[in-house]
């Protein structure tokens, strides 16, 4: 996967998983009836419960599934220049239900005149915001060249630049799907929890980055020895 069409998939991974997070987080300002976006004209008003407008929100998985399937058949060398195709195709998509959601939340916090200063709970926010942030930045890993100030630093990665560039190109994926994923599982979790306990993303947060830093130790030491054996046997 070129270094474009990695970051194309991503980008749009990260635009399709918005609608969900978006209308989760929006969930603990919004009333027990919530009318669904009109577009075009609005003369009568349909009313879903709270927990339904949270359905047009999974509409995003949609095109998330598609880039998945891309990637997956990217990996295996089943798609070439369909690729991006495939990719566009799900962006188009995302763009759309994001839009509508978008547009639905504005309407609503402006009908319902919503203090978001008072009723929107940040710290859960940020935590979700940064998540996504630190997924779309691991594009960066597979470009970085060894060095002692950015990047997986261990023994064994600076100790051999084939593991570097090797343990990087692979916690590129891993660290995207693992933020995003977290992004995801804090949004159900503040459904959940009635977005009452923000401080229990950070825990979480903390233990998953945490995980990921020792992933990237035990596979680097995986890598250093395989290939260190190899050259021993040749």
């Amino acid at each position: 996967m070129t270094n474009k069409e990695r970051w194309l998939s991503s980008t749009t991974l990260l635009i399709s998983l918005l609608p969900f997070i978006l209308v989760a987080g929006s969930m603990q300002f919004l009333p027990d009836s919530i009318p669904i976006p009109v577009l075009l004209g609005e003369e009568k008003e349909v009313f879903i419960n709270r927990y339904q407008y949270l359905y047009l929100g999974l509409m995003g998985f949609i095109p998330t599934g598609l880039v998945i399937l891309a990637r997956i058949l990217k990996g295996r060398r089943f798609v070439e220049r369909n690729f991006r195709f495939m990719v566009i195709a799900a962006l188009c998509l995302s763009v759309t239900f994001l839009t509508v959601i978008v547009y639905g939340m504005i309407r609503n916090i402006i009908k319902y005149k919503v203090d978001l200063l008072m009723s929107f709970e940040f710290f859960s926010a940020s935590v979700i915001a940064v998540s996504l942030l630190m997924g779309e930045l691991s594009n960066f890993l597979p470009s970085l060249r060894r060095n002692e100030v950015l990047g997986l630093k261990n023994r064994y990665t600076l100790g051999d630049n084939r593991v570097w560039v090797k343990v990087h190109y692979v916690a590129a994926d891993v660290f995207m799907g693992t933020m995003f994923s977290f992004a995801l599982f804090s949004s159900v979790l503040s459904i959940w929890l009635d977005f009452r306990y923000g401080w229990l993303h950070l825990i979480f947060w903390t233990l998953t980055v945490s995980g990921l830093i020792l992933w990237a130790r035990l596979y680097a030491r995986k890598q250093f020895e395989r290939l260190h054996r190899k050259s021993a046997d040749a």
